[in-house]
């Protein structure tokens, strides 16, 4: 487990290093349970982004997912951003008692940025998950610090 967690973290910093990040993203997960998030945004072309992130839930055992979202954006004013998304995740639950879980699932969603300077940005997301026995809506908010 250790090690494939090891070589996510690697492909992500990869990518990272591979391209021109936009922004770090920080953020907070609501669902059924509370999360934390961490993430890149990388421009792929004029409008479309590439976000990849790390989330970790406080849940029983331990939880995380490691997305990969496509985001459009759509610039609705000096200060405001909307954007509609679309990704893959990879789910992680290894409960206290029991079997790991590892699943790959598709992410579908929308969400809005707000700039408030040049280089600080804070936005909410709302996410649906699907993956096989763990379907889950959730909802982010979370600030970005811009390159």
């Amino acid at each position: 487990m250790k090690k494939l967690f090891l070589m996510a973290v690697m492909c992500v910093m990869t990518m990272s290093a591979m391209a021109q990040i936009k922004s770090v993203d920080v953020k907070a997960n609501l669902r059924g349970d509370f999360g934390l998030g961490v993430g890149i945004t990388m421009p792929i072309l004029e409008n479309i982004d590439f976000a990849p992130n790390f989330n970790y839930y406080f849940s029983d055992g331990t939880v995380f997912t490691i997305d990969g979202d496509f985001h459009y954006n759509f610039e609705l004013d000096q200060n405001w951003t909307v954007y509609p998304m679309v990704g893959l995740l990879w789910f992680h639950w290894a409960p206290e008692i029991g079997s790991d879980y590892n699943k790959i699932g598709a992410n579908v969603g929308a969400g809005a940025r707000y700039s408030i300077n040049s280089q600080w940005s804070a936005f909410a997301e709302a996410k649906y998950q699907w993956v096989s026995d763990f379907d889950e809506t959730f909802f982010s908010l979370g600030v970005n610090y811009k390159f």
